[in-house]
């Protein structure tokens, strides 16, 4: 998972663009997560691993 660190990704395919900054803590449900920045709106988030394995890389 530590190689996504630092990719671009879109959410589908014309959603808003995001980058991957690091790891996250498990969802209470035990889902393995990434912490995200949403670069239009400067915030961060945290988001699933496999929502983003189904997201495009931006271009």
């Amino acid at each position: 998972m530590g190689a996504l660190i630092g990719s671009v990704r879109r959410f589908g395919l014309a959603g808003p663009p995001y980058e991957i900054i690091g790891m996250a803590p498990p969802s209470p449900s035990g889902e393995p997560q990434m912490r995200i920045h949403l670069l239009e709106s400067d915030e961060d988030a945290d988001y699933p691993v496999g929502d983003i394995l189904n997201d495009p890389m931006d271009d």
